[in-house]
């Protein structure tokens, strides 16, 4: 039992240091803004998304990521060559003995290029706070006892996002800033540090003959630029802009099914299940992940319905 516990223990920081430096999503086009600060104001008005992904269930001291988002668009209505967008952005991520905690706001400027594309440029700046837990360490580990148990970190992602109706093309660096564990006299570990990330994504929409299915492929691609990148396939089915289905396949790690709803105008509801695919799979490590996006009502920029609640972004697909 105890070599055991003592494998899950590296196993849990060596996916610290390589693996879990950034967080992943299956339904990575649901939240897009969580992947670029660029992507804020993209939409119309207001928009609110919170998730929560369980990975590998089953394993004791798990990943788990919960999140929060909200971005505004201003001056949008009535624009000739570019508008505003803002946004704020939470996230929780605990694996093992791993706690991180970050909080950013951001800044867009969105660029028209021509009548039917879009460029903007975007920069988030907030705090990462990375953390170790005590209650499952060695307090006689070296590395553990020579550093501090928390540490906060001042972070900026710079994005670029080109997008249309049809079509977005998405990249954000991260960890830029400030790579290591240490901020003052205070460090986690004794010289961890946080590899340099870009984050790639693009996506299509296509619409069926008579206008009933929408199809929407996308690639995400993670890469610190040393290792192997990270890479994930999603296609999604979207029926009368009411119901999606769809899949993903996350390179030699998972499978994932997943189903996206609007349940009211303003409102859409995803979930997603992952198969894993890889030696995991002997213990039923699968995950699980939920997201809910909405725009409330009464957006102050004038262009909702009459009732005051504009379409949800995620499935508004007029061409």
């Amino acid at each position: 039992m105890i070599k055991v516990r003592v494998s899950l223990l590296f196993l849990f920081i060596s996916v610290a240091c390589f693996g879990q430096q950034t967080s992943q999503y299956s339904q990575f086009m649901m939240n897009e803004y969580g992947l670029n600060p660029a992507v804020a104001g993209s939409g119309k008005g207001l928009y609110v998304m919170v998730g929560r992904r369980t990975q590998w269930r089953g394993f004791a001291l798990a990943p788990e990521t919960n999140f929060a988002s909200v971005t505004k668009a201003f001056g949008k209505k009535g624009y000739r060559h570019y508008w505003h967008g803002v946004g704020a952005y939470v996230e929780q991520d605990k694996f093992g003995m791993f706690s991180n905690k970050v909080a950013y706001g951001s800044y867009a400027i969105h660029l028209k290029l021509s009548s039917k594309y879009f460029l903007s440029f975007g920069v988030a700046a907030g705090v990462k706070s990375i953390a170790l837990s005590n209650t499952i360490s060695d307090k006689f580990d070296p590395a553990l006892s020579a550093g501090s148990q928390k540490v906060l970190i001042p972070d900026v992602i710079p994005g670029i996002y080109l997008y249309s109706k049809k079509v977005s093309v998405s990249l954000a660096l991260r960890n830029l800033y400030k790579n290591t564990m240490k901020q003052g006299s205070k460090q986690v570990g004794s010289g961890s540090r946080l590899l340099p990330t870009a984050i790639f994504t693009i996506s299509k929409k296509i619409k069926s003959e008579g206008y009933d299915f929408v199809f929407v492929p996308g690639i995400n691609i993670q890469s610190n630029l040393i290792g192997i990148p990270s890479s994930q396939f999603n296609f999604m089915a979207y029926y009368r802009q009411r119901i999606g289905l769809g899949v993903t396949y996350r390179m030699h790690d998972a499978v994932s099914a997943m189903i996206q709803i609007r349940v009211l105008k303003n409102v859409v509801v995803g979930f997603a299940y992952d198969y894993t695919v890889s030696k995991f799979r002997s213990a039923n490590a699968n995950s699980m992940e939920f997201m809910t996006g909405m725009t409330p009502v009464m957006s102050s920029e004038g262009y909702d319905k009459p009732n005051g609640a504009s379409d949800c972004p995620k499935f508004d697909f007029d061409f």
